[in-house]
């Protein structure tokens, strides 16, 4: 039981930590959408909306799923979540889920 929670729990860490560094390479490598997403960070408001908030929004999710009983998908999606938090946090040397840009106008 423990190994099963253990493996789940690596393998949604190990996939959110691969597919935010994937993310972030493509985006750091493709000019056209470095140029679309990189650098146009007021999306809303004003406001930079960083992917870790996908991550927290992933962390909601699992709390859900938790309640509905659904509990390897709730560890999978909070571990999943949990790692792109990671190296999101990694990759931009802060803690950060969305903030106020100033103006490039």
């Amino acid at each position: 039981m423990i190994i099963e929670v253990i493996l789940i729990f690596t393998r949604g860490l190990l996939r959110g930590i691969l597919i935010t560094w994937l993310f972030e390479f493509v985006l750091k490598t493709n000019n056209k959408l470095r140029e679309k997403y990189y650098r146009h960070h007021e999306v809303l408001f004003g406001y930079h909306v960083h992917h870790s908030t996908y991550g927290l929004l992933g962390l909601i999710l699992s709390i859900f799923l938790f309640m509905a009983g659904r509990v390897e998908e709730s560890l999978f999606t909070a571990s999943f979540s949990l790692g792109i938090i990671f190296m999101h946090t990694i990759s931009d040397k802060r803690f950060v889920f969305i903030e106020k840009q100033k103006s490039t106008k």
